[in-house]
């Protein structure tokens, strides 16, 4: 009963859903778009974001690129997956400015326009862009969070983007370490197929 009970909570639900994240990262026949697509949908739901994005560095050219989404009108997805980052493009101080939250997360502010000219079309409703900030919590459009998947030597593999609540709020603490801890989980996956080419 007491096992029944303690997985109906949610932290519970999101620790079962890590394990089956932890399972499918240790197959011998890992498929990484299946296992990013899997972790895009599992962050999604279990912390009821509006939206998600994985991205991974390229292995021919270097370049990180939108692989995974959730939340995500098809024309936004669209837009993303013709964007190119460079390496340069995660620190927040260039054309993304942003504000470092730990060392693995980075927040990204709609006032700081963390976008290019034209790239509007990679959100959701960019006619809500611009809009008034009435609390320290709310969540604008352009606001989201970008959490660093690192591989050995915290060599930048990826990264989980990912906007406000459901209920227009910046994610919480709690929400940012769990994704954090996935991202890791991505990041030893990357790893581990590096390790075989």
């Amino acid at each position: 009963m007491e096992y029944a009970q303690w997985s109906a909570d949610s932290t519970q639900k999101i620790m079962e859903a890590i394990q089956e994240l932890l399972a499918a990262a240790r197959s011998d026949k890992l498929d990484i778009a299946v296992f990013l697509d899997k972790a895009v949908k599992m962050v999604h739901q279990q912390f009821r974001l509006r939206w998600v994005a994985i991205g991974t560095r390229g292995e021919r050219d270097g370049l990180y690129r939108y692989n995974a989404f959730a939340g995500l009108r098809e024309d936004a997805v669209k837009a993303r997956q013709r964007e190119t980052f460079k390496r340069e493009d995660f620190d927040g101080t260039g054309k993304y400015p942003g504000h470092k939250i730990s060392d693995q997360t980075m927040l990204f502010l709609e006032e700081d326009k963390p976008y290019t000219d034209g790239a509007e079309a990679t959100f959701n409703r960019p006619a809500l862009m611009n809009s008034l900030r009435r609390s320290p919590e709310d969540c604008l459009e352009a606001d989201y969070i970008d959490v660093h998947i690192l591989g050995g030597k915290e060599d930048l593999q990826g990264w989980i983007e990912a906007s406000g609540t459901l209920t227009g709020k910046l994610p919480d603490v709690n929400t940012i370490r769990w994704i954090e801890m996935i991202a890791s989980i991505l990041g030893v996956a990357l790893s581990r197929r590096q390790g075989r080419a």
